[in-house]
């Protein structure tokens, strides 16, 4: 697994590996199905008996595996009509199930997902739409952040909740900085800068081999997306429906990357990833290439900074902005992206699905007993600038908060933006294995994911 929040997965990519091509065909069958008629009270079942509902998630592990259960128990405390049964699913394997399960007509009553899949399995069928409840229950807009708010919406329809936002940070290893000769205290804040302390050291064998890393962008994740608000780039024109990514600075971008591969060799840095890539990196456990000063430098999602403190309590660290290149005009620092509960199209319990999605997005408890040890930014503004919740994240939430999530790119809800994530990954092997030039990754960029747009828009029409 690789950053939760990058495990994009377009529906056209899992059904041609899966060979699932009956999901889609169900899936069609159902697609945008009509919200259903909302209670006078959202959250009030009406039931003589508790109804069950059934939730999917991937926390399974450490400190957060606590946490859900704790939110899960929460929930039927204060929501006497309903009990809830928790089931984990692998992160990796958590949405291709949610699909498979919905086709077949036994997905869960809600999940655990991200803002990348509105904009995928709305226009398909795959979500319940549940304006009438959000409309019902008056949800003040006001109280999310507005990058937020408009990340659980699709085409103006709501089909889900926000727990909390992920930003980007930039990672890096004080102890290693000092070893290079540099002054951990006094870090660069452009992109040149890191490169140059990066370059310092990254440690090779005399066949090239990569021993340790400094900065490559490759590492830990090859996923040139996270960087395109880094660079300026922009995605998409919602207005007209039109991909812009054929653009100065997306291919900037993919030549940086390309420079990278040339320079140490696309083999070597894949071995690398082949070495130390095994439960995302080892993100959790003590022997994790984070935590052993195998890499000094990288950006990753917020969710990190607390995995640090789980299995890695004595790394010496910090984190600032992600970095834009000085050439870069409208550089952002890094990348948005909700942390998001849904109902599936055709659950059980869509009343009981909801009433959890709305009480993981606004409760405090959860803020403060969930969002926090997970180290992402609640979405409720209330929640995120609650006294007793900024002093319960102090060394993190503030920053995040007010340094980077106003300013961050936000991830678009353009159908196919999960497409888009791995048509840049895929971009990366075929200019180091193939050869391929940046301009022409990119041409192929375009081209394709505005057709995975416009087969997008066609089904949602």
């Amino acid at each position: 697994m690789t950053d939760r929040g990058s495990n994009f997965l377009s529906r056209r990519r899992f059904l041609q590996a899966s060979g699932l091509a009956a999901v889609s065909a169900a899936l069609a069958a159902c697609a945008a199905p009509a919200a259903g008629d909302a209670p006078a009270d959202a959250g009030d079942s009406g039931a003589m008996e508790p109804s069950s509902v059934l939730i999917w998630t991937g926390f399974g592990q450490g400190r957060m595996a606590d946490a859900m259960q704790g939110a899960v128990d929460r929930f039927v405390e204060e929501n006497p009509d309903y009990t809830a049964e928790h089931v984990i699913v692998p992160w990796g394997e958590l949405h291709n199930n949610v699909i498979t399960n919905t086709a077949a007509g036994t997905p869960p009553d809600s999940y655990r997902g991200w803002a990348w899949i509105v904009a995928e399995d709305a226009p398909i069928g795959a979500l319940t739409d549940i304006t009438d409840y959000v409309h019902a229950e008056g949800v003040p807009e006001d109280d999310y952040w507005p990058a937020t708010w408009k990340q659980m919406q699709f085409q103006g329809r709501f089909y889900a909740m926000s727990i909390s936002t992920i930003v980007q940070l930039f990672f890096y290893n004080k102890d290693r900085i000092t070893e290079a000769g540099f002054d951990p205290e006094n870090v660069p804040d452009t992109l040149e800068g890191w490169e140059d302390i990066g370059r310092a050291m990254n440690e090779t064998d005399a066949d090239g081999t990569l021993t340790r890393i400094g900065f490559i962008p490759h590492i830990p994740n090859a996923d040139p997306h996270n960087w395109l608000g880094a660079f300026g780039a922009s995605v998409w024109n919602e207005d007209t429906g039109e991909v812009t990514l054929e653009s100065p600075e997306a291919l900037a971008l993919l030549e940086w990357y390309n420079g990278y591969a040339n320079e140490y060799g696309i083999e070597n840095i894949a071995a690398f990833r082949t070495t130390y890539g095994g439960n995302g990196f080892g993100r959790n456990s003590p022997d994790g290439l984070y935590y052993t000063g195998q890499i000094a430098t990288w950006q990753i999602g917020s969710w990190l900074y607390n995995d640090v403190g789980e299995y890695g309590p004595d790394l010496n660290f910090d984190v600032t902005k992600v970095p834009s290149p000085s050439t870069a005009t409208n550089g952002k620092p890094g990348k948005l992206q909700a942390n998001l509960y849904f109902v599936p199209s055709g659950a059980a319990n869509v009343e009981g699905g909801y009433a959890f999605c709305s009480f993981m997005s606004s409760s405090k408890w959860v803020a403060l007993n969930k969002a926090v040890p997970d180290s992402v930014t609640p979405s409720r503004i209330s929640n995120a600038t609650d006294p007793e919740i900024e002093a319960a994240a102090a060394d993190w939430l503030p920053y995040a908060r007010d340094e980077i999530l106003p300013y961050a790119w936000a991830v678009p809800s353009m159908p196919g933006v999960g497409y888009m994530a791995g048509q840049f990954h895929e971009a990366v092997d075929a200019m180091g294995y193939e050869g391929v030039s940046p301009a022409d990754a990119l041409a192929g960029i375009q081209e394709r994911v505005q057709q995975e747009v416009n087969d997008k828009l066609a089904s949602a029409a």
